[in-house]
């Protein structure tokens, strides 16, 4: 309560700050105050919920990383992707890549009575369009594109998910197997190849995200349109 106290009286200062500016400039015969920019944060706090993320991860400026979300060395998180958590703790693994337009968020309960927090392991590829809600994926796992991971659900060591699948509430994966279909079933048993393949295409991914992330500033240049 205490800290939700201090973010309104922050937010009143901020919103104060601004009318005044607003007043200056009309007072000046200037309304550049009224262009239409966006208001897009790549990253956002949820009163005293706030993302902690190492050094070295990329978020798209288009991507959205909200509340109590936790960011591990090496991670990705790709245009138009969404890693929520307003209600329960998300927390992603080292070299683990969210692709474009996947949404991975927690929940406030799980019909099995697992735990309604969302983890995902280290050298994880999530693939573009995935929904990964209050599950858990364990280390050096595919989910593919279009997946839906639903609550309590679990994906063991050295699996993968084919694009398309769906994984009910509650479901399971078994380490070094591959699932596939809508309802998902087994497909077959993972070759060592594959399995060892799954860690070199998220550091390929990560190396990715590193070309990525030099070509922004640390800070925007929105504020050179208002000069």
């Amino acid at each position: 309560m205490i800290g939700r106290a201090f973010f309104h009286a922050g937010r009143m200062l901020r919103e104060t700050g601004q009318a005044l500016d607003r007043l200056g400039l009309r007072s000046q015969n200037n309304f550049v105050f009224r262009d239409k920019l966006s208001r897009h944060r790549a990253v956002m706090n949820l009163y005293e919920k706030r993302p902690s993320m190492a050094a070295d991860v990329f978020v798209a400026p288009s991507a959205s990383v909200i509340g109590d979300v936790i960011l591990n060395d090496g991670v990705s998180v790709w245009y138009g992707a969404v890693v929520r958590s307003d209600v329960n703790p998300v927390t992603i693994g080292g070299y683990t890549n969210i692709q474009e337009r996947a949404v991975v968020h927690a929940a406030t309960s799980t019909p099995t009575g697992f735990k309604a927090n969302c983890s995902i392991g280290s050298w994880v590829s999530v693939g573009q369009g995935a929904v990964l809600r209050a599950c858990t994926v364990e280390d050096y796992c595919v989910i593919g594109a279009g997946s839906v991971l639903l609550e309590g659900s679990l994906v063991e060591k050295h699996a993968i998910v084919e694009p398309g699948s769906v994984l009910p509430a509650g479901g399971r994966v078994p380490s070094g197997e591959m699932w596939g279909g809508n309802p998902i079933a087994f497909v077959r048993k993972l070759s060592k190849e594959e399995a060892a393949d799954i860690e070199k295409q998220a550091n390929a991914v990560a190396d990715a995200a590193k070309e990525h992330q030099e070509q922004f500033l640390p800070y925007g240049t929105t504020y050179q349109l208002r000069s």
